[in-house]
């Protein structure tokens, strides 16, 4: 927070948020909230199909809000809590419903990282303007290396699962005592089994399409809120350079800290906005501010609303 709001004349940003049209800001969370959690849910689905076939959509979506509402006051505690919650509701392993959001997370990972490829393309100086002394373009390299090592390992132990298990009892022989090997043996199993879906190429095109979507969403959500600025507005920014901003603030969101990465995800907002499109600090933070404020909001208030509804008792949840 210090280092985004440094050297901003508090007053001018107060100013800039009185001009602010909040209907755009509200209809840009509607996408980026809403409809990209929805999606999420919906490509969740597809994930949990090897364990379960057609967990219903709205328990997923309902749990994934709930999930949105705990990463905001504990960092990724959500990330535990809504597979634990389906696990639960629809009896399947609790380890292999966790694994299926290390996949998710995955797939978010390349749809950054993809995405940023393509920036770096069109938008090589500016980004090297703005972010240069953070080295970025190396982070990436070395992300999307230690992605791929890590699903070409799981492949490989899926196709050879009767050897994966001989080989993860032997070292579970060696590492812990005898009356837990068979447990540490079972939950490694649990755990692989969540990336079945590699072993069902007729999910790929589905899972595809809705990472693509929530992807969309998101990009559209941040383009829509342009137009509640008229300096940014100004500036004919298009739809691509909302996807630079989106990618962009998207390193921020993957800092586990607390209020939905609130600081980071100003920094980096206000660096992109005045590094690549040379936009006011104050008009640039204001942006920051009120979306993030909004989305907040957003994800709180509906993960509260389907935690009553649901009754879920988060802390009778055991791992």
């Amino acid at each position: 927070m210090y280092l985004a709001f440094r050297g901003v004349k508090f007053n001018y940003l107060f100013e800039e948020l009185k001009k602010t049209n909040y209907l755009y800001i509200i209809l840009g969370a509607f996408f980026g909230v809403y409809i990209g959690s929805y999606i999420r849910a919906l490509r969740w689905q597809y994930l949990l199909d090897p364990l379960k076939e057609k967990i219903n959509l709205n328990s997923l979506f309902s749990a994934t809000m709930i999930g949105y509402m705990m990463n905001a006051a504990i960092p990724r505690a959500g990330e535990l809590t809504r597979p634990l919650l389906i696990a639960k509701k629809e009896n399947i392993s609790k380890a292999s419903a966790i694994s299926t959001i290390v996949v998710e997370r995955i797939f978010d990972m390349l749809s950054m990282l993809i995405s940023f490829g393509l920036c770096l393309f069109y938008y090589r100086e500016e980004i090297s303007r703005a972010f240069g002394e953070y080295n970025i373009e190396v982070i990436s390299l070395y992300t999307s290396i230690v992605i791929l090592v890590f699903v070409i390992a799981i492949v490989i132990m899926l196709f050879n699962i009767e050897k994966t298990e001989i080989i993860v009892e032997k070292i579970a022989a060696k590492i812990f005592p005898e009356k837990i090997q068979d447990k540490i043996k079972r939950m490694f199993i649990s755990m692989i089994n969540g990336f079945l879906f590699i072993k069902y190429p007729k999910s790929y095109f589905k899972i595809f399409i809705t990472t693509l979507l929530l992807w969309m969403s998101y990009v559209l959500s941040t383009y829509i809120a342009f137009y509640a600025f008229n300096d940014i507005h100004m500036n004919k920014l298009n739809i691509f350079d909302a996807n630079l901003v989106l990618t962009m603030t998207t390193f921020a969101m993957t800092i586990p800290l607390p209020g939905n990465s609130a600081g980071t995800y100003h920094f980096f907002v206000k660096t992109a906005l005045v590094g690549f499109f040379a936009v006011d600090n104050e008009v640039a933070l204001s942006f920051a501010t009120v979306n993030h404020l909004v989305g907040l909001i957003g994800l709180v208030s509906i993960g509260l609303y389907y935690s009553l509804k649901e009754n879920y008792k988060l802390n009778t949840l055991k791992t």
